[in-house]
This record gives structure tokens, sequence and C-alpha cells, in this order.
């Protein structure tokens, strides 16, 4: 017996393929008049050829297989490729929603201008190392740091010493003290904000300070003004003046003189004067502010002739009044230190 459907004959196999084909295509529709006729008359005149007699049950399943076939294929070609299309877009929205979300763009509200390490008791940040918006810096003992925020504003916090930046002019200090010069701008658009347990320090143009200690806050102001809020309350410090705000809501205010040793610790934190083809007048102004002394000249014709003198080289790595007496060595001019003043003369 020849079993052509065990034997996996290739005609039975694509017979159960289309059908197959067919039962998910769904119910079929009754076969045009038309095309019932030419498939007939096609199959008829094959078989004539072939000397089998037609039977015309077996010409009718033929003629509707045929057509369904077409149908089928026809079908096919028509949904192929908006399937296909669709597919494409559901991977590929499955593919972005289980992407994960990326993680937001850091701001960068300053850099690392300068570090002091002498305990060596915990690791900092390097010079020149970015400073983010969230970031927490912190010194142990026998270490100081300072940051140059947004290019202007320079940043020194002390030893021991817990700084948060909440933004590039907000800060809020855990512990210890740190200091600020926010430069000769006084009409600057946003203020330095330095918010603590005891209050919030606001600047208006200055330089200052803001210690925490023991639950109570020490504010002091080396130059112009700054505004402090606690609760309901608001003071105001102005250049000399120091003020501490105790635990159990006293206030009192101190005089400070600008070159009080009060500030000394300050002087190794200060950024780098670039003295490359800068005038010896502007080197000197700012060395007289860094120490909070006052510049003087014995007369105007010395003054313009420090205007005319321009300095090449570096103090990259002396204080302000080590690099002071550096740079004059090279030049005719000669100075004398005083406690509040810094002297230039022949």
């Amino acid at each position: 017996m020849n079993d052509k459907t065990s034997q996996g004959h290739p005609e039975d196999r694509d017979d159960a393929t289309m059908e197959r084909l067919l039962r998910l295509a769904g119910p079929q529709a009754r076969i045009p008049a038309d095309i019932e006729a030419r498939v007939y008359e096609r199959v008829h005149r094959e078989w004539q050829t072939a000397s089998q007699p037609p039977d015309g049950a077996r010409v009718y399943r033929h003629v509707r297989r045929e057509w369904q076939k077409d149908t089928t294929r026809r079908r096919y070609r028509r949904w192929a490729l908006p399937v296909a299309l669709a597919a494409s877009v559901v991977l590929a929205v499955t593919l972005l929603l289980q992407q994960p979300p990326s993680a937001p763009a850091r701001v960068t509200i300053g850099t690392v201008a300068r570090v002091v390490d002498a305990a060596a008791s915990g690791a900092l940040p390097a010079a020149g190392q970015p400073v983010y918006a969230g970031d927490v810096l912190a010194t142990g003992a026998g270490q100081k740091l300072s940051v140059v925020i947004n290019n202007a504003v320079s940043l020194r916090l002390d030893q021991d010493t817990t700084l948060a930046a909440v933004a590039g002019d907000e800060f809020r200090l855990d512990s210890g003290r740190v200091y600020a010069d926010t430069g000769d701008f006084m009409y600057r658009d946003h203020s330095l904000v330095v918010h603590t347990p005891m209050g919030t320090v606001t600047d208006v143009g200055t330089q200052f300070s803001v210690q925490l200690a023991a639950e109570n806050l020490d504010v002091a102001v080396r130059e112009g003004r700054v505004d402090v809020s606690r609760g309901a309350d608001e003071f105001v410090a102005v250049a000399g003046e120091r003020l501490r705000l105790r635990e159990n809501d006293t206030a009192e205010m101190d005089a400070v003189a600008p070159h009080d040793p009060f500030w000394d610790w300050t002087a190794s934190l200060a950024p780098v004067f670039d003295i490359e083809n800068k005038s010896l007048l502007d080197f000197l102004r700012w060395a007289a502010r860094e120490t909070g002394r006052e510049l003087v000249f014995e007369d105007n014709e010395l003054r313009m002739s420090a205007m005319r003198t321009d300095l090449h080289g570096s103090v990259e790595d002396f204080e302000p009044l080590e690099a002071v007496e550096s740079v004059l060595a090279t030049t005719n001019f000669r100075y004398r230190l005083e406690a509040d003043r810094i002297v230039i003369e022949r």
C-alpha cells in the first residue's frame, strides 16, 4: 500500500500546511462564479489531457482549494508588511521602556583652588577638581580647603569643617568655619547664602566668616555687610563687626578689625593671583585686600609708576604677604608693613 501521508509526501505536507493557514484565515467567503468557472475549465482541460475522467465533486474541491490558496496568498501579502511594521514598533517601544532612566546631569558650580593637608587625616579632593551641586566638602584636623565658585567667589573651609553645596550660590554649614570672599561686586545678581541650624547668613558684597560650634553661630565681617536671619529675628553686621548668636537666643556684637589675627587662617587658602602681564598696582591691591590692609603709596608719582610696571612669573607657592616680598625684591620699589597698612616707598 502506498501511503503518501505516512511517508511525508511533499504534496500532502503542502496540503496540511495550507489547511492550517486556511484555519488561521477564518471563515471563507463564497467563491465568485466567474473564478469558479475559470478554474473548473482549466482543471477540466488538464484532466482531459491526462485521459482521466473528471469527477464533479473532486473538481469542485480542487477549485475551492485553488481559490482559497490564491485568497490566502493575497491576504498574506496584504497584511504581512503592516504586521511586520507593527511588530517592530512594539519591539522598539518595549526596548525603550526597558532601558533604565538616565541619571540627571551633574551641575558644576566651582573648582577646588587650594588644599592644605598637613595631617593627612582623610582624603581631600585635589586642586583643579570640579565641585558639583550636591557635593559635601569635609576637612579633618590639620586640613583646609578652598574652592572658586562661578569663577568669582572664593570659599574657604577651615579645619574640622563640613559644608554642603546646595547650589552655586547656596550652601549649608553643618559644622566648623567657612570664609567667603564675594569680591568687590556690590550689585551682583545673586547673593551668597549660607544656611546653618542657628540661622541663615546672606552676603551683600563682602568678605565674611561663618562659624558653627556648640550650637552657637559666629558671623564676622571683614568687608561689606551681611544679613543674618533666625526665625522672626533679623540682624545686620558690617565691616569690623562680629555677631554671636547664642543657643539661649541671646545676641552679642563685638569688634574685629580687618587685619586682626582672627583672619590669618584664610591667607594660605587665597586663590592664586596670576601676575603674568599684570600691573604691579593690581597685584598690590590684591595682596592688600587679602590681608585686610590699606594700600598706601608715598606719592602719586610712585602710584603711577606701579601702574606702568608689568610683572612676569608666578607667585603660586606664596601667601599674599610672602608674594609681596618676593615680587618687590625684583623691582625698585620697597614696602613697609604696618598693622593696618602696606606702605609702598622708594
